[in-house]
This record gives structure tokens, sequence and C-alpha cells, in this order.
């Protein structure tokens, strides 16, 4: 009986990802990080050893990176990844790949497990990078590409990671905004960039500077000019220049037990083979006080309350999870979206939320692993690229957030831009 179940399950699971997959895109590879498959679950990419940092290593060094996914069709399949060189913006370098990597241009995946005892099953692909056969030979943004055998042409995941050759040093100075028409919502930093003795000539046509807060690519802040340049430092230190929204403390998911509810979630069944979490009903923190509380600035976390002794990467259950946003009426000239590491940070099919007349809520329901996550409902207007954060979660400058520095140079004669240092901190 329970072997029926399973299949059933399965099957159940696979019609679902059928017809979910109408949100992925395959016809072309994007720049960014993205999923083109809904049968690809739970990306996880990282420096290895420190499950939430960005995935970048130092050129030349040791550093590692640690990739996995889950594939929901549970077969055995080869799975390959290469590397794209790419400029500051993302674009990719005109650059052949023997110019940028020694060795091989590809890998396979060196590790794979089928899930067991799980009611949706899986297969869990995991490996790290580069390889032994690999080496990186130039510092900069890289789009990390997998794809099956012989298919290089059709990505199924892809993500950026960073190579950095730390020539120069970043000194970051961030605090609430100075001035009082921001004091209360938004955050500001001044950045010193410490030359040590790097030249660069052609600094006001070459030079790139980008500041990132927490994972989101949409509100990226790209600088290219320094306010004041000396023989050792570069400043970007206007007021109101480096400005963003403080936001809010990200709300989370806690799905690490499918057998007890946690305090967000209204109940948990299991039915049609698959465990089904309804979570209690969100409501806009637009105009509540700002409450401090430790979060993982949208990142998540599998992890398995329910086996705890056993391997959380194929013992880990999948659960339907139900998110809602009770709103009055419908959001006319724009989406409405879950936002957070496990979207990708992506206003697509996979985030975008549907309202529904008769409860008055937006709605979305999304398959994902036992575990923590870090989410926040974002609105993006129909004409514009960067989320509106405050809509529906307020916006306040004592929000603890996470920040990234990335500092580029063209040298010259070279045909990319360089990653010549970074710096990440978080607000608090």
């Amino acid at each position: 009986m329970k072997i029926i179940t399973l299949l059933f399950g399965l099957l159940f699971s696979l019609n679902l990802l059928a017809q979910q997959d109408s949100y992925y895109d395959s016809n072309h590879i994007r720049y960014d990080n993205y999923v083109y498959s809904n049968r690809y679950k739970s990306v996880e990419l990282y420096k290895t050893g420190d499950h939430f940092t960005i995935p970048i290593i130092e050129l030349n060094s040791k550093n590692t990176i640690t990739l996995s996914f889950d594939d929901m069709e549970a077969q055995s399949e080869t799975y390959y990844y290469t590397f794209i060189l790419c400029n500051a913006d993302w674009t990719p370098a005109d650059l052949l790949p023997m110019e940028y990597i020694d060795g091989m241009t590809e890998d396979y995946f060196n590790s794979n497990s089928v899930s067991f005892n799980t009611t949706t099953q899986y297969t869990h692909y995991s490996t790290i990078i580069p390889s032994d056969n690999i080496t990186i030979t130039k510092a900069g943004n890289y789009i990390l590409e997998v794809y099956h055998e012989g298919e290089a042409d059709q990505p199924i995941i892809t993500r950026r990671m960073y190579v950095v050759e730390n020539r120069v040093g970043v000194v970051t100075q961030y605090f609430i905004a100075k001035a009082p028409q921001y004091s209360e919502t938004m955050q500001e930093m001044y950045v010193r960039i410490n030359l040590q003795s790097y030249s660069m000539p052609n600094v006001y046509q070459n030079f790139t500077l980008v500041v990132q807060q927490n994972g989101r690519q949409d509100n990226r802040i790209v600088r290219h000019q320094p306010q004041i340049m000396t023989n050792e430092y570069m400043y970007f230190n206007l007021n109101n220049d480096i400005l963003f929204d403080g936001g809010n403390e990200f709300r989370m998911v806690d799905i690490r037990s499918l057998n007890t509810p946690s305090s967000r979630v209204r109940n948990i069944n299991f039915n049609s083979g698959v465990y089904h979490v309804n979570l209690l009903t969100d409501r806009s923190r637009a105009h509540n006080p700002y409450l401090r509380y430790h979060d993982l600035d949208g990142n998540f976390a599998i992890i398995d309350w329910d086996n705890p002794v056993m391997s959380q990467h194929v013992e880990s259950d999948y659960a339907l999870v139900d998110f809602s946003l009770k709103l009055d009426s419908v959001c006319a000239n724009g989406g409405v979206y879950v936002m957070g590491a496990f979207t990708d940070w992506q206003f697509d099919g996979r985030s975008r939320m549907v309202y529904d007349k008769l409860t008055q809520t937006y709605t979305k329901t999304m398959m994902l692993k036992q575990g923590v996550y870090n989410y926040q409902y974002i609105y993006l207007p129909n004409t514009a690229t960067e989320g509106n954060v405050a809509a529906f979660e307020g916006n306040h400058s004592a929000t603890e957030n996470t920040y990234t520095v990335f500092v580029y140079y063209r040298d010259q004669g070279d045909n990319w831009d360089k990653l010549l240092g970074y710096q990440t901190f978080q607000l608090n």
C-alpha cells in the first residue's frame, strides 16, 4: 500500500510540474539566476563551508563553491556545467572560453543521490566547483551554466558567481540617511576605495562600482565616477548618492517539520500523495511600527526536523505551500510577487501572485523542500523594473540588511571588466 501511495504521489507531482512548466523559458540563456524548468528545485550556490555567503572565490586560490539542486523526475541523468565570463553589467565578455579557462571548459556533476523515505521522489545532485579539471584564469563576473550532456545551448539552470583578484581595498561607512526627508525610511552609505598602488589611468571611462542589497538585482546601485580621487583613494561620499529603501525584516516560512505545524502554519494536510501546507493569511505591514527580529536577509536553508540525524539533502520531503496576502482590491497597474532567494529574486511566473476576488487575497502555491524560507511581498508597477518593497512591507531605516560592494575596472587593452575587490557587511 505504501508503494502504491508513493507512486501515486510521484505521478501527481509530475502532473503538477507539467502544468506549471509554462512559467519557464528555455528558448535562450539568461545571464542571471534562473531555473529554466519547474523540474528543478532547491538550487543552492554558495562559498563552500559558509552557506549564507555570496558565491565568490579568489583568483589563484584553493577556494571552491558548492552547487546543488534536486531533479524532480527522480531519474539518473548526466549533467554538465561550464562558465561564461561577463562584464560588470552581466553582458557576456568578448572572449573565448579558452581565454579565461585552463584545462577542460566543462565538467560533470560527480555526486547524485535518490531521495529516501520521502513522499515526493527526486534525485539530488551536487558538485564542488571549479573542479581539478578546470582553472579559471581571469577575475570577473561569471555565469555558471548547467545543462544536459551535449546540450550546452539549452541551459536548465544559470547562476551568477564571482572571481575576485583582491587588488584594491573597500571601506564602507553606513548609517541611517542623514537628510531629514529620508531619515525614517532609507539607508545611506559612503564608499572609499583603497587603490593599493593599482593604476587606473582611464578611471572615468572604465570603472564601475556596484552596491547590492541582500540578493536583489532589481534595485542595485551602479556608479562609474568617484566624487574625489587621489593617488591612494577613491571616494563615493556625496550625501544622498548611495541610498536604499530600508524595507522591513523578512517574513518567514518554517516547514522544518511536516508533522508539527509551526507558528505561521494554519494546518498541514496529506492528500493525493503530497503534503499541503496552508499558511496563515498575511496582511500588509506598510503602516505598522518597526519590529526588530533576526532573519536570514532573504535566504533559505534546507532543514529537516522530522529526520534530524539523516541526510537533509535526500530525506527532506517536499510540500505544496500556500501563500496569501489580504488586500481589499486588486492592484490594477502592476503585479504582486513573493520574493526571496527561493524565487531567485525574479519577477516572473514563479513568484507572481493571483488575486482572488471572493476572498480578497493574492495567492500563490509553491512546492518547497523542508526548511526555513525568508520572503517579502513586493509590488512591481507594469512599466517598472525595480520593485516597491514599501507598498506591503513598510519602509524603515533601522531594518537589518546585508550589502555587498563590488569594484570593477577594465584595464587598457582588455575586453572585460575585472573584479578587483568586494566587501560584504550587514547594516544593523
